[in-house]
């Protein structure tokens, strides 16, 4: 398997079954969890701007513009959104970027 779809698998997974993988089911845990993954991902691959180049993405997907990371733009740009309508949100968002960057580690 692949890089990207072994991504894309484990934040599948993640999108089921967070508890098995955070202990916190909160939105704030998931935020943090993810962030934390894509910038490991950006240090183990040697691109220091993985989590800009995501934030780049997803200003042009959405056609928002902000100065602040795409995990906080989801919150920002969603304010009437239940915690479980975030957790979705953000994963998806995730799943999206992958998908759709097959390439990302030459971002």
């Amino acid at each position: 398997m692949d890089k990207t779809a072994s991504i894309i698998e484990w934040l599948s997974i993640l999108k089921r079954r967070p508890l098995m993988i955070i202990s916190d089911n909160s939105f704030c845990a998931l935020k943090s969890y993810i962030e934390g993954y894509v910038d490991g991902l950006g240090l183990a691959y040697d691109i220091p701007k993985l989590t800009l180049k995501v934030t780049e993405w997803y200003q042009r997907k959405t056609a928002q513009k902000s100065n602040v990371l795409w995990g906080n733009q989801i919150v920002y740009f969603n304010p009437n959104k239940t915690d479980e309508e975030l957790k979705q949100i953000l994963v998806e968002t995730a799943i999206s970027f992958f998908e759709e960057n097959p390439g990302w580690q030459k971002i």
